[in-house]
């Protein structure tokens, strides 16, 4: 018995090829360029896969880019009502201290009875890496700075990340793996996205002072779609920065720790951030052979599938000229017109070529022009919202028919039925 249901899509298991190249002792490769970092990965921020790695489940010192950790706790501590954007931050001798001496990187001094809020210290924390502001923020929260960072230990295994911090700012020698570092970063942009409206900034004023962000890939080593995240430098750590970019509406976040210098690290996070859009782009911007079947009035056309969030099972639109529809392209409007034409001979495709290829790529999505598709019918018009430009051809999600005509979906055959001589009212 066929049931009217949602139609389920088929998980297909797609397997990436990583182009890692064999990794020498101080340096490696992606994608054949080089980089020079010690522990490094490219996650998608989407989907949190790795597109690559390189001993990316080794701990290492990560300097300032503990500061995504104690920022984390900040805005948790805002979310609960321990303090708010507006409350005022003390400072204890020992801050008083601590931002005057340089091994606090990056020193800003900070001043008894000063009027100092929990956001002004947010945005010098982030965008210029202040670190006796975020033992500020770390004393007025949980009253020491070791108590802060216990904190953020612990919220760290929370989240099932193995990492230890002893400080809430980067002096200490605290503990991370690179694919640690990610899913930390996918963690706070998550449950916190604001942190990308401070990280995006180029500078900040504080107190009449104009401070530069040490993310250079805003600026510098301009990367497009670049928003955040935060550097790290130490000499055990090295040259660390964990960054984030969005393109196309797919956001990437990279991790480089122990690169070779300051500026390098950008060029590492910048091919790290080129690999992950790429393998995104080969995995997700594609159309795949399915398993499922696809019949129109009683005939069978091939069906594939696009595996993205959410998944769905497609069909090429062109393909319909041989099930009863007529077709129409507007070069102009670049708009395909369908509508179906009971008097037109049905001539099925031959099926055998599409068949046991289940989970391979048949298809590249084209992203470069946009294109639309109108569907006359009985009833009236119908413009398709998911469609993918194949150059060429164009392939549709077929649940945007059930709009249109009659629509099940037998999940025991795996199997939609789409009956254009009729339209279900219920």
């Amino acid at each position: 018995m066929k049931k009217r249901i949602s139609m389920c899509v088929l998980l297909i298991v797609i397997t990436v090829a990583q182009m890692v190249a064999p990794i020498g002792a101080y340096a490696a490769s992606v994608n054949g360029a080089y980089i020079s970092s010690q522990g490094a990965c490219v996650m998608d921020f989407e989907t949190g896969e790795v597109y690559y790695q390189h001993n990316g489940n080794s701990a290492r010192v990560p300097a300032s880019m503990t500061k995504i950790m104690n920022m984390y706790c900040i805005y948790e501590a805002i979310s609960n009502g321990e303090i708010g954007y507006d409350t005022l931050v003390p400072i204890s001798s020992n801050v008083y201290y601590k931002s005057r001496n340089p091994l606090y990187q990056n020193m800003i001094p900070l001043n008894y009875n000063t009027p100092y809020t929990v956001k002004e210290m947010i945005d010098i924390i982030v965008v210029h890496s202040a670190s006796a502001a975020a033992v500020a923020v770390a004393e007025l929260i949980d009253g020491t700075e070791s108590a802060y960072a216990a904190r953020m230990t612990r919220t760290a295994r929370e989240m099932g990340i193995n990492a230890t911090f002893y400080d809430s700012c980067g002096v200490a020698d605290n503990r991370i793996t690179p694919i640690g570092m990610a899913t930390l970063a996918r963690n706070i942009i998550t449950k916190y996205p604001g942190i990308l409206e401070v990280s995006a900034q180029k500078g900040v004023y504080f107190h009449g002072v104009y401070y530069r962000t040490s993310n250079h890939l805003l600026d510098t080593n301009y990367y497009e779609g670049a928003d955040g995240l935060k550097t790290g430098t130490g000499s055990v750590a090295g040259a660390c920065f964990c960054g984030t970019a969005i393109r196309n509406g797919r956001r990437m976040i990279s991790v480089t720790m122990g690169s070779s210098s300051a500026t390098q690290r950008f060029v590492d996070s910048a091919r790290l951030l080129d690999f992950g859009f790429l393998s995104a782009k080969n995995k997700y911007d594609s159309i795949y052979f399915s398993d499922m079947s696809t019949f129109v009035n009683g005939n069978e056309m091939p069906t594939f599938a696009r595996i993205a969030n959410p998944s769905c099972a497609v069909i090429i639109l062109e393909d319909l000229q041989n099930y009863g529809f007529d077709a129409f392209w507007d070069s102009e409007s670049k708009t395909l017109h369908l509508s179906f034409n009971p008097d037109k001979e049905i001539k099925p495709m031959a099926l055998e070529s599409y068949k046991g290829k289940t989970g391979q790529k048949a298809y590249s999505v084209y992203t470069q022009e946009k294109v639309n598709v109108i569907v006359e019918t009985e009833a009236g018009s119908y413009q398709f919202e998911n469609i993918y430009n194949l150059n060429g051809y164009i392939c549709a999600s077929v649940d945007e028919f059930k709009a249109m005509y009659d629509f099940v979906w037998d999940g025991d055959t795996r199997s939609i039925h789409i009956n254009t001589t009729s339209k279900d009212a219920a």
